[in-house]
Order: structure tokens, then C-alpha cells, then sequence
């Protein structure tokens, strides 16, 4: 019988999403509230650009917690030219920790760098402009080899927001990840206005049922 690989626990890097806040707030206070009978873990949150979040490859950076692990890739993104691409790739992987489904958008995905925003490339875009996608899922097996083997008890769920080149896979602007269900997929973000390569970012992720946005920090080299 498979077993899932033994990892050690992270606490999640967390925002509030304005709007949200009062949820958030109850949430937190219900958890202080119980925390002495059921010994609650309560996230921390991080301050923008405060730190890389742990390694989980040499190119990739991961945050993990009974919610959602959440991880990027930027292999590929190390061989984009910043002069000559609009775009470049993040690859993310995903898996559903918690104890329901977990909704995400193409809007549920933003990146944030030296104090801008950017949010996903539209498909109209990525098709009018990119053309390296085959070699980004090339460089980015490395990173799926190591989901998979970390997931090995989860199942896997192949989404895509983005359409691969040469057919396969059906694009969707929604999608829902089941409770113990992990994928894996390459987003693709304007290239920022300050530098791509040195650079250091945050990839902001939000699922509809929760209220907290989810923060991995890293860099591409």
C-alpha cells in the first residue's frame, strides 16, 4: 500500500484578503479559544518581501500547512530573456490538505514584486506571444518527480490554465481540488517592470472557501 513521503511540517505564510477580515479575525479568536483542548497551530503572518520560503529542489520554494501545500518552480524561468519575452513561466504545484474542496480561479493567482502586482497572462496572450512552453514542462520534470514522490498517497489531478503546445489537456478558468487531491501546472506572468532574473517575488494564491490569502516567497536566479 503507498504511503505518503514523511515531510516535515511548515506553518503557512498567510495575508487577510480585505473584505475578509472579520472572517479571518473570528476564525483566529475560535482558534486561541479551543487551542488548549485541541492544541490549534495558529499561522503566522509574514510581511511582503520578507523572506524566501524553504527550498524543495535547488529551483523550486515551497510553504505547507493542514490547509493547502503550496509550491513554484522557476527552472524555466531562469532562461527567459527579460528583453525580448513578455511573458515568463512559474510553475506551481498543489495539493489539498484540508478536509474539503478547495475552488481556484485564474484570478486566485497573483504575483507580487517590488511593491506591483501582476496577475496571470491571459490565454490570448500567452498564445500571441510565447512559444518556449515545451521547454518549460521539459525543465520542470525535475520539480513534478519530486510532487509525486512527496504525494505518493494523494491523487493526482492534471489541470491546465494554459493550453500545451502540441494538444492534451483541457483548459479551464475554474477548477475545484478534491480533498487529498495534488497538482501541478506553469502559470504564466507579465515580466516585471524592475528585473526578472535576481529578482525576489511572492506568489499570492487564494482559495474561494478560505479567507486567508497564501504567500510562497522566492527569487529566479
Amino acid at each position: 500500500m503507498a504511503r505518503e513521503a514523511r515531510v516535515t511540517p511548515r506553518m503557512h505564510r498567510i495575508r487577510h484578503r480585505p473584505g475578509l477580515a472579520l472572517a479571518a479575525t473570528a476564525v483566529v479568536a475560535a482558534l486561541i479559544t479551543t487551542s488548549c483542548l485541541h492544541s490549534a497551530r495558529i499561522p503566522t503572518e509574514h510581511a511582503p518581501g520578507e523572506e524566501l520560503s524553504a527550498k524543495l529542489t535547488p529551483f523550486s520554494y515551497f510553504e505547507e500547512g493542514p490547509i493547502l501545500f503550496l509550491a513554484v518552480d522557476t527552472r524555466a524561468a531562469q532562461y527567459v530573456d527579460a528583453d525580448e519575452s513578455e511573458l515568463f513561466p512559474v510553475g506551481i504545484g498543489l495539493a489539498n490538505r484540508s478536509q474539503r474542496s478547495l475552488t481556484f480561479t485564474r484570478e486566485s493567482f497573483v504575483l507580487e514584486a517590488d511593491g506591483r502586482r501582476y496577475p496571470v497572462a491571459s490565454v490570448e496572450e500567452y498564445n500571441r506571444s510565447y512559444d518556449r512552453s515545451r521547454t518549460d514542462l521539459r525543465l520542470a520534470e525535475p520539480f513534478v518527480e519530486g510532487l509525486a514522490a512527496r504525494f505518493l498517497a494523494y491523487r493526482y489531478s492534471p489541470l491546465f490554465l494554459f493550453p500545451p503546445r502540441g494538444g492534451g489537456g483541457i483548459v479551464s478558468n475554474r477548477f475545484e481540488l478534491g480533498r487529498n487531491d495534488w497538482t501541478q501546472m506553469v502559470l504564466y506572468f507579465p515580466v516585471p517592470e524592475s528585473e526578472l532574473h535576481g529578482e525576489r517575488f511572492e506568489l499570492l494564491v487564494d482559495a474561494e472557501e478560505v479567507p486567508e490569502t497564501f504567500v510562497v516567497g522566492f527569487e529566479v536566479k
